[in-house]
């Protein structure tokens, strides 16, 4: 009994620090919180909000870039406005923005400051530390979630801090800080359940030492030299990595291509009435990078489906493989501003292990952004009467080289058992 009242007061003291911990924060550092808005020009009403918060005497402040990518795409649409804690609001300038971690770094007139700026900590937190994260959640002002640091999220192309807390839309862009007021990382996304993921500190720290000045006129350029960096980064390790491989039907198809993309299988053995058998593998990195409200890149995506049929005739066979090929659509959102068409290339061809396919390729190019295209593979096998390997694979924002060294090594990754 007395571990037991020993536990329970142990964990009221822990609420209870928490509690003043998030007091003390919010008091001491309420003036360096901001709402950030967009702003319509013709209306002069906000369209869309997040938070942000200053690291700096000079009016440096730090958000989310997808809080602020409508100005970065229609700078003579929008205007990027804070609210303060006080009420008080005014423009802010873009200075420079990282899309590849969603960041982006704002500057206000520093006559329009007071108080104390936050400070980047030296560290990440040890695992399991109380952290605190701060914003303006569905615009009903600001607020202090108390949460857990839970590490750096596993098997993971793009680095983000696992943290046990609420973390609501309108919280973008706000700080998440120690118990001394250290920012630690940067809210981001939130999977619900309190399942929230921040930016980590290494990231922010890049962004604001950098202090590099991009002009409204290179915003486009900045976004194409980024993204090329890293899709050719993130294909170069794809490829680079061996791939373990499984059966699947007749076939042996990749399994595991790399440790942050996962993979799963599934099958229709169980369901009733059905004309044919589907065993599958699916494969995708489950991470975009988001550049604009009609555009999102950087995903890959990779399945292969072995179907077999007793009940379907070969003609009948066939035109269900059709059916299969032509409603395969690409992984990733995007808008007919943003891409053009797709132009396809079909062919009957016969890989390194005689697996014989027929294929169509097809790529869309950006229309922003030189050599980035989003890419769409299908094929089925020929091989088998009464069964066939569907291939299918979607990169977004790659090069025509990465595009091509991707195709040929997925082409020679199949083989029959």
């Amino acid at each position: 009994m007395l571990r037991i009242i020993i536990f329970i007061s142990l964990l009221y003291s822990q609420h209870t620090f928490s509690q003043q911990t998030a007091q003390n924060l919010f008091s001491q550092y309420r003036s360096s919180l901001y709402q950030i808005q967009m702003i319509d020009k013709e209306s002069g009403n906000k369209s869309s909000i997040g938070s942000g918060f200053r690291v700096s005497e000079n009016g440096d402040i730090i958000s989310n870039y997808h809080v602020i990518s409508d100005f970065v795409y229609f700078p003579d649409k929008y205007r990027i406005q804070y609210l303060d804690a006080d009420g008080n609001t005014g423009n802010l300038q873009l200075k420079n923005f990282d899309v590849i971690n969603d960041l982006s770094l704002l500057q206000i007139d520093p006559a329009q400051t007071s108080g104390l700026p936050f400070k980047l900590a030296d560290n990440l937190p040890l695992q399991g530390s109380n952290i605190y994260s701060l914003g303006n959640p569905h615009d009903l002002g600001m607020i202090v979630v108390p949460g857990t640091y839970n590490g750096l999220k596993k098997n993971s192309f793009y680095q983000r801090i696992h943290f046990t807390g609420s973390i609501n839309p309108g919280m973008s862009g706000g700080p998440a800080v120690n118990g001394l007021g250290q920012i630690v990382g940067v809210n981001v996304a939130t999977a619900g359940n309190q399942i929230g993921f921040l930016i980590p500190l290494p990231k922010v720290k890049a962004l604001f030492y950098s202090q590099q000045q991009i002009d409204a006129k290179d915003y486009k350029s900045h976004i194409q030299k980024q993204l090329q960096q890293n899709q050719g980064k993130m294909v170069a390790q794809i490829l680079s990595t061996p791939w373990s491989h499984a059966p699947l039907g007749k076939a042996s198809v990749p399994e595991k291509i790399s440790d942050f993309i996962s993979c799963w299988g599934g099958s229709n053995a169980s369901e009733k009435d059905v004309k044919f058998l589907s065993v599958s593998s699916r494969c995708r990195i489950g991470e975009a990078i988001f550049l604009n409200g009609r555009l999102q890149t950087g995903e890959i995506e990779i399945e292969f489906e072995w179907l077999t049929s007793e009940q379907l005739n070969t003609f009948q066979f066939h035109n269900f493989l059709t059916q299969k090929i032509a409603f395969t659509r690409p992984g990733n959102q995007a808008g007919k501003n943003d891409v053009t068409n797709y132009r396809c290339q079909q062919d009957i061809v016969s890989n390194q292990h005689q697996v014989s396919q027929k294929s169509i390729l097809c790529a869309r190019a950006y229309k922003d952004f030189d050599d980035l295209y989003d890419v769409l593979f299908i094929s089925a096998s020929n091989d088998f009467s009464d069964g066939s390997l569907i291939s299918h694979f979607t990169l977004a924002g790659v090069s025509a080289d990465s595009m091509k060294q991707f195709s040929n090594q997925f082409m020679d990754s199949m083989s029959w058992q």
